[in-house]
């Protein structure tokens, strides 16, 4: 196991492209994109159950163990967060490498 940090970042799927274009210039190692995630927050319910998913979120989750990477990912996605809402949670995880 080898230690990383696990970044989450939930956004409104219509902003899921312009957020993985940003991780791919920051250079990101690679992401996971999870599609109709659901909850509530600040800004409502989430039902992730609508037709058109205007309304719905998602989720991109990566996986980094270099920490100028991770602040390098930060600061590419703050301005979109603080511009369209979503939330980044930063925490420390154990990567099983095969």
């Amino acid at each position: 196991m080898k230690p990383c940090k696990r970044i989450e970042i939930v956004i409104e799927t219509p902003m899921a492209q312009t957020l993985t274009e940003l991780l791919r210039q920051a250079g990101a190692p690679g992401f996971t994109l999870v599609p109709e995630v659901r909850g509530a927050g600040d800004r409502g319910e989430r039902r992730a159950d609508e037709l058109s998913g205007d309304s719905s979120n998602c989720l991109v989750l990566i996986a980094c163990d270099d920490q100028a990477m991770v602040d390098t990912i930060l600061e590419a996605v703050r301005p979109l967060l603080s511009r369209s809402g979503g939330i980044c949670l930063v925490s420390e995880a154990q990567w099983l490498r095969h």
